[in-house]
């Protein structure tokens, strides 16, 4: 069950100061702009040289942060990450962790190129990149905070970025590729680096917000009436529900909390369609069928969703309500009811939950 971690994500990027920091060099011109899809795309020669250099394409979000892409004359890459407000020091290293959709959590590290602009050097074997090109969603962990890039048309993106290249390294010369990273002061994106950090060992969730959400799990548990779940702890779950700020299970349901701050997401719609589409991907071997709706429960709008997935004998029944929250932003409480056929080895039924007390429960949780 892979329901959140749908930090929305934006910005305007500084694609100057990458250009500088990628090539080396200590200015760097535009020499042509393209758009493909949602990406602006500018080729950078070097001023002292004239030689061609990078290639940078940015995704502007709407709070805050931005995405970039670089491609330089050797056909390497980087990605960046870069927002107004963050106040990094330049040339501090930042442990990354970052994988796209369901793949492996990668190790990396961002090096602060200016106080609001982060570049992180990506490693050159095809596996990655062939991810980024298909992928649906990047999530990035620094230790901190989860941080989440949704990929759209990277695929003729890094398409037209080789054409970039390929056609100004002949126009101009090329310079020499990037350099490799080398480690320093580590930090987290966006913020000073401390005295001592170290690489996350996995996406960590905010404190404060986790018992706030641990305490509205409860709360709907007891409204519904269910009993025989367990409180699993972050990094004793499934990979999927490690970051999210509450969860209970047993064999048959997966019960989970999270909440977004006020900032950190653009719409309640937004949200719910991520949460639809993602669970319509995972389930790409089976018959799908999904829903939407908002209700007004308890004198409270709730935004609600239900997504069916079945294979053979098994069934997954997805349950989401998201609700406003007093002190800003939204509650999550998504429900995972797991069914198994006698053809699909021991049988499993979990106890009923009608979408009516659901939906009630999830109104009175976080009061």
């Amino acid at each position: 069950m892979r329901l959140f971690r749908l930090l929305a994500v934006a910005g305007l990027l500084a694609v100057y100061g990458l250009a500088d920091a990628g090539s080396g060099q200590a200015r760097a011109a535009s020499v042509e702009n393209f758009r493909q899809g949602g990406w602006n795309g500018h080729a950078y020669t070097d001023d002292n040289s004239g030689l061609f250099s990078t290639c940078v394409a940015s995704a502007n979000y709407r709070s805050g942060i931005s995405l970039y892409v670089q491609v330089d004359t050797g056909y390497n890459w980087a990605i960046g990450f870069s927002a107004p407000h963050w106040t990094m020091k330049p040339g501090a290293d930042i442990p990354l962790q970052y994988r796209i959709d369901r793949g492996a959590w990668q190790q990396g590290v961002a090096k602060a190129t200016s106080n609001n602009l982060a570049r992180m050097q990506m490693p050159q074997d095809g596996y990655i990149i062939t991810r980024f090109r298909r992928g649906r969603t990047l999530y990035v962990n620094d230790g901190s905070y989860n941080y989440e890039f949704r990929l759209t048309g990277t695929s003729r993106l890094m398409a037209r970025m080789a054409k970039c290249v390929e056609r100004n390294s002949v126009r101009f010369g090329a310079a020499p590729a990037m350099d490799a990273v080398v480690a320093n002061t580590p930090g987290g994106l966006g913020s000073t680096p401390p005295a001592q950090a170290a690489s996350p060992a996995s996406p960590a969730a905010d404190p404060q917000l986790a018992v706030e959400a641990t305490q509205a799990l409860f709360n709907l548990m007891g409204s519904a009436g269910l009993s025989g779940l367990k409180l699993i702890p972050d990094g004793q779950r499934e990979e999927d529900l490690n970051g999210l700020h509450a969860v209970a299970a047993d064999e048959a349901r997966t019960i989970v909390a999270h909440i977004f701050a006020l900032g950190s997401y653009t719409s309640e719609l937004e949200l719910m369609s991520l949460v639809v589409a993602d669970s319509q991907k995972s389930c790409s071997d089976g018959s799908f069928s999904s829903g939407s709706e908002k209700i007004t429960e308890g004198g409270k709008e709730i935004y609600t969703s239900y997504a069916n997935c079945e294979t053979g004998d098994h069934q997954l029944i997805e349950r989401v309500a998201i609700i406003g929250r007093k002190a800003g932003g939204v509650f999550i409480y998504g429900v995972a009811d797991t069914y198994v056929g006698e053809g699909g080895g021991a049988p499993v039924t979990p106890p009923e939950l009608t979408d009516p007390d659901f939906y009630a429960a999830a109104a009175e949780a976080a009061e």
